[in-house]
């Protein structure tokens, strides 16, 4: 079977905060990832 799969393909960037940011506060973060994301790419992944 051959499958043309034509959607976007995004990296999804999370940051680990230590509470939800008030307006203009500036904070650190404790963490972060990246991973693989976007309709094209969760499609692809999913019908491999």
């Amino acid at each position: 079977m051959t499958v043309f799969n034509l959607g976007s393909i995004n990296i999804d960037l999370f940051y680990q905060v230590p509470h939800f940011p008030s307006a203009g506060e500036t904070m650190t973060t404790l963490g972060h990832s990246r991973m693989l994301g976007g309709k094209g790419a969760n499609q692809s992944i999913a019908l491999a």
